[in-house]
């Protein structure tokens, strides 16, 4: 027992002897480690700075030499910084702020400063299917200008398929879509008036298929059977389709409100 506390008390004055150094020596462990820490980082920031660099400059080659001491530090740091330019490329061409060619070019280049070069793989693929969608986007237009309804309507749903959110698409499809209705009324009203009651039937399922339990297409379609059974056509059809054809050429009316004021007086 004696032999314990001496043995503390010994401690106690070593202690007390060699507590400034061992104050000291803990101090200067403390503050190396904070130099070495600093080192790290600063080493690190300055591998990252010097690849940004690289990478601003377009040089490769210089990028090379620092690719593997960079991707072993800080590579998803650097990735990151990557796929936030490819995003940036993709929101200027879309923004139309830049061509399909400049933004694919800026991609690629990306891609070969990449480590994992899939994560900007994934933005050339927007960017080529954003390029594709505005090709068909200008084939719609273009046959919705020479008023071929079914082409364009069909166009534009392609759009949307790639780019459910783009409005103009969806409100330019819409109106394609009516004026394809518009169009084939009047070619079902057209063979009601030749007798062509068979071709007549044809086109009226074709314009259901398109907006079934339309008004109009479901009373000319009992018209038809009227006319096949009894030998008896409306004129009023007649007024009806010169009117839809007036309001297909100016667009002041649509055929729901047509069809109100002959039909329904």
């Amino acid at each position: 027992m004696m032999k314990m506390k001496e043995r503390v008390e010994w401690l106690k004055q070593w202690f007390q002897l060699y507590k400034k150094q061992l104050l000291i020596g803990s101090l200067a462990l403390i503050v190396m480690f904070m130099i070495g820490v600093f080192a790290f980082n600063y080493q690190l920031k300055k591998v990252f700075n010097q690849a940004i660099t690289y990478y601003q400059e377009n040089d490769l080659f210089g990028f090379e030499e620092i690719r593997y001491d960079l991707y072993a530090k800080q590579g998803e740091a650097f990735d990151a910084f990557l796929a936030q330019e490819a995003l940036e490329t993709f929101e200027k061409f879309k923004a139309e702020e830049m061509s399909y060619y400049e933004a694919i070019g800026i991609a690629k280049r990306i891609e070969s400063f990449a480590n994992k070069s899939s994560n900007i793989q994934s933005f050339q693929e927007q960017i080529e299917q954003l390029n594709q969608s505005r090709k068909v986007f200008e084939k719609a237009e273009s046959f919705a200008i020479n008023k071929e309804w079914e082409q364009a309507y069909y166009h534009y749903q392609q759009v949307i398929e790639w780019d459910p959110n783009y409005e103009k698409a969806q409100q330019l499809a819409d109106s394609a879509k009516r004026w394809w209705i518009q169009d084939v009324l009047v070619e079902a009203v057209t063979y009601y008036e030749e007798g062509d009651y068979e071709q007549s039937l044809t086109t009226i399922e074709k314009g259901l298929e398109l907006s079934p339990n339309h008004e109009a297409f479901v009373d000319l379609q009992d018209a038809v059977h009227v006319a096949i059974t009894e030998g008896q056509k409306e004129n009023k059809w007649t007024e009806f389709k010169d009117k839809i054809t007036s309001s297909i050429q100016s667009g002041i009316e649509n055929i729901q409100d047509i069809f109100n004021k002959i039909f329904k007086k």
